[in-house]
């Protein structure tokens, strides 16, 4: 029996292998520009999700609520509370950054533009990593803190020796609100 005597045979049998093709199109290919597609489709949302919070935030559109999260101001409370309260911080950042606080000195509160700036001077020791993670901790910290000022000093024992205790100050500032009118 060959093809000549059966001519439906080679037509089931080409339409078999081209079925055969496009499934295996279908399973390649095509399966993998529709997961790309998925793939990007979830970014782009992400990114739309992350544009709506800014125009939220930058524009103030009524209706529409900041997204809640930790203040960065210290709040409407007399200076000396909000200066008691940014020491206590200091204090326990300098814990965990591993740094010996030796003092603490207030600064003088100046008012800027709608806050008033709060301030301590840190007179602190430890070793490179320890003034590395303070910093870091500063500015991270919530409420928001600005550190100011920093000058280091090391303690060589010898010329060629690397310095493992460092005396180091800085300023930290921070931010109350002002009292409503």
């Amino acid at each position: 029996m060959t093809l000549a005597e059966r001519p439906g045979f080679g037509r089931v049998a080409a339409l078999a292998i081209l079925a055969a093709l496009i499934g295996l199109f279908c399973v390649g290919p095509l399966a993998t520009y529709g997961s790309l597609i998925s793939d990007n489709n979830d970014a782009l949302e992400a990114r739309a999700a992350v544009l709506q919070r800014y125009r939220v935030l930058a524009g103030g559109t009524p209706g529409a609520s900041a997204p809640s999260g930790p203040a960065l101001l210290y709040p409407d409370m007399p200076e000396s509370q909000a200066s008691a309260l940014l020491q206590e911080t200091v204090k326990s950042i300098a814990a965990g950054a591993h740094a010996q606080v030796q003092g603490l000195q207030v600064l003088r509160g100046e008012p800027v533009g709608g806050a008033t700036r709060i301030g301590v001077r840190v007179r602190a020791s430890g070793d490179i990593g320890s003034l590395r993670s303070l910093v870091y901790a500063i500015e991270t910290a919530r409420p928001l803190l600005y550190p100011d000022n920093l000058s280091i000093q090391s303690h060589a024992a010898a010329p060629d020796t690397a310095a493992s205790v460092l005396d180091f100050q800085l300023d930290i500032s921070g931010f109350k609100t002002e009292p409503q009118s």
